[in-house]
Parts: C-alpha cells; sequence; structure tokens
C-alpha cells in the first residue's frame, strides 16, 4: 500500500490595530483597546476569506497601514511588504477599502484628544 503525501499549508494570519495616540501599548485606555479590537477583527474578516479562496498565491507577507476617520472611513491606505507579493497585497487594500468600520466612538475620541485612528494589520503566509 502506497502512502500518498501531501502538504499542508498552514496560513498564519495576524491583524492587528493600533491607535497612535503616543501612549504606550501597556497603557491604552479601556475604549480605544475595545475599538481596536473591533477593527482588527473586520480587518481580518474583510481579507482572510480572500486569501483562503487563493491559497496557491499565498506566499510572503502583507503589511498594510491606514487612517480611520470619525465615521470609520479608510484614509490613507499603505501597503508595506519585505516578501512582496503583488497579488496578495492588491486583495488586502482593495478589501480594506470596501470593509465597513464602525465610527469611531465618542469616548475613543476623548481618550485619545483626536478625531482618528492610524490601523495596522499584517499577514504572513508560510507554505
Amino acid at each position: 500500500m502506497r502512502v500518498r503525501p501531501f502538504v499542508i499549508i498552514p496560513l498564519i494570519c495576524c491583524a492587528q490595530a493600533i491607535a497612535q495616540s503616543g501612549a504606550a501599548a501597556e497603557t491604552r485606555l479601556p475604549a480605544t483597546s475595545l475599538y481596536q479590537s473591533q477593527v482588527s477583527a473586520i480587518a481580518f474578516q474583510a481579507v482572510v476569506p480572500e486569501f483562503a479562496k487563493h491559497r496557491e498565491r499565498l506566499k510572503g507577507s502583507v503589511k498594510v497601514t491606514f487612517r480611520l476617520d470619525r465615521q470609520g472611513r479608510v484614509k490613507g491606505l499603505k501597503v508595506f511588504s519585505t516578501n512582496p507579493n503583488p497579488w496578495a497585497q492588491e486583495t488586502a487594500t482593495r478589501m480594506i477599502r470596501v470593509a465597513k468600520f464602525p465610527p469611531i466612538p465618542k469616548k475613543v475620541i476623548a481618550e485619545q484628544g483626536h478625531d482618528w485612528v492610524d490601523v495596522e494589520a499584517e499577514w504572513s503566509f508560510r507554505i
């Protein structure tokens, strides 16, 4: 009996939202932390299903940064990758642009002292 080898392609995805308020990660405020978690989950849910449809194209990593305005609209989206993958970069950019992020809560604005949040998300792939 011949055993058929198979390849497992683990998809390592890491998405993290970071509000750039000048405060260290250890001193994040409660409303800001909660909003960051929501934004991170939305970004993850927007991008990962598209990646999963085309696993054969996944390699390298994709890191995006963008700013959410008071209404939750994406502004200034930028892509950074140490191992460029044009398809993954374009897919992440497209999915982040169409994702629906919630408006920034008043408590977050009060905690940060401004009405925007900078977000960073990264997805890494290992084959």
